[in-house]
């Protein structure tokens, strides 16, 4: 096991009977400069998303969406592992995502993160834990993004085995106004948790996935949020990433490498942006994402 999993081990080591997190930590703040980055690392990031890395060649373009994930593991890292929240990491996952984007980055420019501790509530799956971010660069704000991890009750599984489960079939009426196919490949989370920073042995341990109640190892939300965004990008806004604007979804159930999985949407509008509300199902009909929101102008 790389030594770098060693604070998500022994989290899970002395927390793994914890009941609740510490609500003390609400506040708890994290601040970090990032930059300038190499084309070489934009490239790769977008190899193990299965996307073109053409679109991130140029001297000036933007980096994919998702990428400044990959520098923000190791602080999400320090938070759920801090030995005062209290965080029972063997039976969290990631409930939800979002991030919003309000100016272009390449990989030239340096940026400024804040992320803090925005909330712990009770919900019926479980105890969540909200995560709030904001980028900066240059004076100016250019992203900002919210994570929900949620820290499941016991007896709530994720492989579809608990009957309290219900996830949605996907509709198969054949009206959706917008559908594309996202290919994920196996061995795919191994590769993204070496580009990503995100090393939980959940993506990469079998034996410890399986611990966590799950089938087997798994592909990351991030991964699966940034391919479907990627989809998205190439499909309906002309495979230019300066037109996203927004992007959120929340995780309903696992994805296994080498599965394809289909995004179906209809076209709205938000603030006069054109917006797709999605859902991303497996190829058994298992909702992965569900109501998905994609902004872009």
């Amino acid at each position: 096991m790389p030594v770098r999993n060693l604070s998500v081990l022994r989290t899970i080591f002395f927390n793994i009977n914890s009941a609740a997190m510490n609500r003390e930590m609400i506040g708890y703040t994290i601040k970090k400069d990032f930059g300038p980055f190499g084309l070489d690392e934009i490239h790769q990031y977008a190899d193990a998303t299965c996307d073109d890395f053409t679109k991130y060649s140029g001297i000036n373009s933007p980096a994919p969406p998702f990428f400044f994930s990959k520098e923000l593991y190791p602080l999400f890292k320090r938070i759920i592992t801090h030995k005062d929240l209290n965080l029972n990491l063997l039976r969290m996952v990631h409930g939800s995502q979002s991030l919003k984007s309000y100016n272009a980055v390449s990989h030239n420019d340096t940026f400024s993160i804040e992320m803090r501790i925005a909330d712990i509530t009770d919900t019926p799956a479980g105890e969540v834990l909200l995560v709030k971010t904001k980028g900066s660069s240059k004076g100016k704000l250019i992203l900002e993004a919210e994570t929900c991890f949620v820290v499941r009750r016991k007896g709530n599984r994720t492989d579809g085995k608990s009957k309290r489960e219900k996830y949605a079939l996907r509709n198969l009426s054949g009206n959706e106004e917008v559908k594309f196919l996202i290919h994920t490949v196996k061995g795919q989370e191994k590769k993204y948790a070496g580009v990503s920073n995100d090393t939980n042995p959940i993506h990469t341990n079998a034996l410890f996935a399986r611990a966590a109640g799950l089938p087997g190892r798994i592909l990351h939300g991030v991964c699966v949020m940034a391919m479907c965004t990627n989809t998205l990008i190439d499909g309906v806004a002309g495979r230019d990433p300066l037109r996203f604007r927004e992007v959120s979804g929340r995780f309903s159930y696992p994805v296994i490498p080498g599965e394809t999985l289909t995004v179906s949407g209809y076209r709205t509008v938000k603030n006069s942006h054109n917006g797709i509300r999605f859902n991303v199902y497996s190829g058994n009909g298992k909702t992965v994402i569900n109501k998905g929101i994609f902004i872009y102008n």
